[in-house]
């Protein structure tokens, strides 16, 4: 009796260690983005995509932003995952876009 309490427990268990780890899978990714407004009091990045599109995201509190890691005009890679949360955000430089420019052209 006991095992079969035991085995019920480590499935439940499993169970919620996979959809822990399927709330954070990324989702979309834009590649190139600007930032066009950070609201670090509430969490929230509006930016405007390689295609004109504005859009705003929720930042996951895993990620946390703060208020001068960003600023507008800054060219960024972000990560959404499947609740509309922005999972990763990294700064692009200058030099990582030439280097990507060029490997297009190849």
């Amino acid at each position: 009796m006991t095992r079969k309490i035991l085995a019920t427990l480590m499935f439940v268990w499993g169970i919620g260690l996979v959809s822990l780890a399927q709330a954070f899978q990324t989702v979309v990714v834009f590649p190139v983005s600007s930032v066009e407004h950070v609201d670090s009091r509430n969490q929230v990045l509006t930016f405007k995509t390689q295609d004109g599109q504005v859009r705003m995201f929720r930042v996951a509190q895993s990620v946390g932003m703060k208020r001068d890691s960003l600023a507008k005009g800054d060219l960024v890679r972000i990560e959404v995952d499947l609740d509309d949360q922005i999972v990763n955000i990294v700064k692009l430089t200058q030099t990582s876009l030439s280097d990507r420019e060029a490997l297009r052209r190849k």
